[in-house]
């Protein structure tokens, strides 16, 4: 299956193909991460006044008014790229949540990169895709709530703003909202595997919150977390499938620029058969990916179809082509200096983020009744 863009989304591509190559290369991607620096705020600005975090919203909301396709489109761009920006953790996580708890006020400053938010949800033993699994409580006393609990692996959770915290209630689930300036917050950044997408653990002691901040509850929280994540699961998708085509960009290349024996390594048949494989792997996985997007305004049944099928090849295949891509740069694709290392780290930390590739084939399997 094969999509093509139209006059408008190669438009929104071009230019922001433009806005990184000119702000961000490999080597500058490298050093940042060298010198361990958990946001790039210069880029993340651009990228809010080109308007990235408002061209899936509606014009009546204050965004653009295009669709979540259009917005795949960057995504695929920023997976290429690797910047440290949070655009998965606040412009498709948290946008999409508070969107749907009608939050106008958090919505403007979100797209317009005055804030960022980021959703505080993974503890020691849950599941995202069973929200009954979380821990943290929520108790109400007088007129206010009190927030406890430590959320685990929070992405760009030193960076962010606001959180986006899931807690109970008389067995009852809650979203709730909380300002990372908020007394009784601490946050503490965490190792990542993935330096582009920083980690962080976040400590709820007993933390003062407002009747306005408890957003949603019980089966409609259930609803709207459910399209939040398949929002994600595609969204993610797409990134693999723009960071496997920079893997596959470098391997090319470096096949006709090595020499060995003479020769361009790119002449030998086993380099040839590897990158064709790699690109075989990538058109199946750009099918997947893109249709995922274009499901994402029909039925909620058939999104979760597609941007599981989506999730399960795109890790696969990811991982796979990030392999392949230090098996032919050699000995130079296992060192720092190397961009190589990045790709594959964000590829093994990507396949995790929501669950493995297999959770993702069960979840299909679940759906066609095997």
């Amino acid at each position: 299956m094969q999509f093509l863009l139209d006059e408008q989304q190669i438009e929104i591509k071009e230019n922001a193909e433009m806005l990184l190559k000119d702000n961000l290369d490999h080597q500058k991607l490298i050093q940042q991460v060298t010198n361990d620096i958990k946001i790039d705020r210069d880029l993340w600005k651009l990228i809010a006044e080109q308007g990235w975090l408002a061209l899936d919203i509606p014009e009546d909301k204050g965004g653009v008014g295009l669709t979540f396709i259009e917005q795949s489109i960057l995504h695929e761009v920023l997976g290429y790229y690797l910047p440290i920006v949070p655009f998965l953790s606040s412009g498709v996580m948290f946008k999409n949540l508070i969107i749907s708890a009608n939050r106008q006020d958090l919505l403007a400053e979100i797209i317009s990169g005055e804030k960022i938010g980021t959703v505080a949800f993974s503890e020691q033993s849950t599941s995202w895709y069973d929200i009954s699994t979380v821990k943290s409580t929520l108790k109400k006393e007088g007129g206010k709530y009190i927030l406890y609990g430590k959320k685990e692996y929070v992405l760009f959770g030193d960076s962010s703003d606001y959180y986006l915290v899931i807690a109970e209630m008389d067995k009852v689930q809650y979203l709730v909202l909380v300002d990372s300036s908020d007394e009784g917050v601490v946050c503490t950044p965490t190792a990542s595997l993935d330096q582009t997408r920083p980690l962080a653990s976040i400590e709820f002691r007993n933390v003062n919150i407002s009747e306005f901040n408890i957003l949603l509850e019980g089966e409609q929280l259930q609803l709207v977390w459910k399209k939040m994540l398949l929002l994600m699961t595609s969204a993610l998708s797409i990134e693999q499938v723009g960071g496997a085509t920079a893997c596959l960009e470098m391997s090319v290349q470096y096949a006709k620029d090595r020499i060995q024996f003479g020769r361009p390594i790119g002449s030998f048949q086993a380099i040839q058969h590897t990158c064709a494989d790699m690109l075989l792997q990538l058109e199946s996985a750009k099918s997947t990916a893109y249709a995922a997007s274009r499901s994402s305004a029909a039925d909620l049944v058939e999104f979760e179809m597609a941007s599981n099928i989506a999730r399960a090849y795109c890790s696969d295949a990811f991982n796979k082509i990030a392999g392949d891509n230090i098996q032919i740069h050699g000995g130079i694709g296992f060192t720092w200096e190397h961009a190589a290392h990045l790709y594959f780290k964000r590829a093994k930390s990507d396949s995790l983020i929501l669950g493995s590739s297999k959770d993702a084939r069960d979840k299909v399997g679940n759906l066609i009744g095997i």
